[in-house]
């Protein structure tokens, strides 16, 4: 490296003279926290000729000093720095201290030929997997793209999001990479220009996360950059290593990911047995069922929201925090989420079921936490008025009945789902009037949330209502049927909520020319469909 200039490597705090010669490898702003129109930092990612690499970072207040003036790829030379110590996750270099912009740094625009334009630091998908989501640092990897999953749409602070999971592979392992937002078409328009034969991509600056038990990647909003077969020597050296004998052969990328839920149709009308809640309540086979009643109200003296974990476990008050029985340790945040006792009748009987997150808020239009915050300064019997307009509807409830591991049945049942299409009910009475000899039945909650008082949390409880409101809920005084939102658990600190398209025209002929007796052919089948406790992140997300 030119003498005039200092390496990255050597920086260190006690000296502000720094000149460097470097190329920004990667540029992006960063929105205040609680003003996400605001830029609150301008950040950057800077190489020098060695490959050396560190962070740079210019404050708010800064900003009219430097912006429209750094663009990415560029090379200059700059000085006049402070050094801190670099600390925090998802750290885009391993370098231990980071730069700062002050008012003094000057920007001069050079040219150079020598300075790496990617400066990429690979990183194996084995040690990936052998790393954890402990790991610290932001990851570059290039794989074999073995798969894909269709691109799913989520709702995350108020906003609707796009995500794909695709497959990576390498010679060590494999492992699944999420994709969210932009990052989606920019993948889809790198894909639409590849001949045939399995893509190699380059995801750089990504981030290990933990999902249904197994180490993947997903982007980091603005930071992470994505290649697809790029002309660079590590895709030469990765083709090398890697064998791919009928790689090129393959005309498309092979569908990965869960299969996509039933309609509400084959959920509530053809898949699983139709009863009444007397016959439910006497079974003694467990099962899933659907049954049809009216609701009543709430359970008297039972609270309608829990607090959880990110894990979506019940959370338990201990010593001025919250302790998770699921991670094992205690946590100092915590996410309001329903679960609602409903009493439902249906003319043969009453029972009481136990609705969750995900169907209440489609139910009422509104999620958990706004509830809860309205809620903060009343008493404890204080029932939302969302919740009190569920009285007299008429609703179809797939219901879980279990007995083995529960000690004492105390006649409750677990909802995996709902629907207040008016046409579907009317399909629905229509198949029990004609044939009433079903046989159906499942339970409530087993260990899923610990029944822990709300008083015993709530005297802390702390809570930002979100902006917007759930926008597509169900209208249930009409016949409309709008998306259904499920929770996805992608252990996120946020939840994600995909929507599914609804089918609103039934014909109730077709279904009962189409009506058989399921009760064989699902006998020891496990409900497969995605429930509102369970969370891709893909972690969509």
């Amino acid at each position: 490296m030119n003498t005039a200039f200092d390496s990255i490597g050597l920086v260190s705090p006690g000296r502000d003279s720094w000149r460097f010669k470097v190329r920004v490898l990667r540029l992006w702003s960063v929105s205040a926290f609680l003003r996400p129109d605001q830029v609150n930092s301008l950040e950057m990612v800077l190489i020098d000729e060695k490959g050396a690499k560190i962070h740079a970072s210019i404050r708010r207040q800064l900003l009219y000093l430097f912006n429209g003036k750094i663009v990415e790829g560029s090379v200059y030379k700059m000085s006049f720095f402070v050094v801190y110590p670099e600390s925090g996750l998802y750290r885009t270099t391993s370098h231990r201290y980071k730069l700062s912009f002050e008012m003094k740094t000057k920007v001069q625009i050079c040219e150079s030929g020598v300075i790496d334009r990617y400066g990429l630091s690979l990183t194996s998908i084995g040690d990936i997997c052998a790393y954890g989501p402990d790991h610290d640092f932001l990851v570059d990897v290039v794989a074999l793209i073995t798969g894909i999953s269709p691109e799913k749409e989520y709702v995350r602070d108020g906003k609707v999001t796009k995500m794909v999971v695709i497959e990576l592979s390498d010679n060590s392992g494999k492992c699944e990479c999420a994709l969210f937002g932009g990052y989606v078409q920019e993948l889809q328009e790198m894909l639409a220009k590849c001949a045939d034969g399995l893509p190699i991509v380059v995801v750089q600056f990504a981030k290990i996360k933990m999902f249904g038990g197994k180490v993947s990647i997903q982007n980091v909003l603005n930071a992470t950059r994505i290649y697809v077969n790029p002309p660079i020597p590590e895709v030469v050296s990765f083709k090398q290593v890697m064998p791919l004998e009928g790689v090129e052969s393959c005309v498309s990328i092979p569908a990965i990911g869960e299969r996509v839920k039933p309609s509400f149709e084959e959920d509530f009308l053809l898949n699983y047995p139709k009863t009444s809640i007397a016959h439910l309540l006497e079974l003694a086979e467990d099962g899933i069922y659907v049954v049809s009643g009216v609701v009543g109200g709430l359970l008297e003296g039972e609270d309608w929201w829990y607090a959880s974990c990110k894990c979506h476990k019940g959370l338990s008050a201990d010593s001025g925090a919250y302790y998770c029985k699921k991670c094992d340790k205690h946590v100092f945040k915590m996410v309001p989420r329903f679960r609602v006792k409903l009493v439902v009748n249906d003319g043969t009987a009453e029972g009481v079921f136990v609705v969750f997150d995900g169907d209440m808020s489609s139910l009422v239009g509104k999620c958990c936490p706004d509830l809860v915050a309205a809620a903060k300064a009343r008493n404890r019997d204080y029932c939302p008025p969302e919740l009190d307009l569920l009285k007299g509807k008429r609703l179809l409830f797939k219901v879980e009945k279990v007995s083995y591991g529960v000690p004492r049945f105390d006649g409750s049942f677990r909802v995996k789902r709902i629907c207040s299409n008016l046409s579907i009910v009317k399909a629905f009475d229509a198949s029990m009037a004609e044939d009433d000899s079903g046989e159906h039945g499942y339970d409530l909650e087993v260990d899923y949330v610990d029944n822990t008082p709300v008083e015993d949390v709530v005297g802390n409880l702390i809570v930002s209502p979100t902006d917007v409101k759930v926008k597509h809920g169900i209208d249930l005084s009409t016949a409309q049927l709008v998306p259904e939102i499920i929770n996805l658990d992608d252990n996120s600190d946020n939840g994600f909520e995909v929507f599914l398209g609804e089918r609103v025209g039934v014909d109730v002929s077709k279904v009962l020319a189409a009506k058989r007796n399921l009760s064989d052919a699902f006998a020891g089948c496990d409900d497969d469909e995605a429930s509102s406790s369970k969370r891709i992140k893909y972690s969509p997300q």
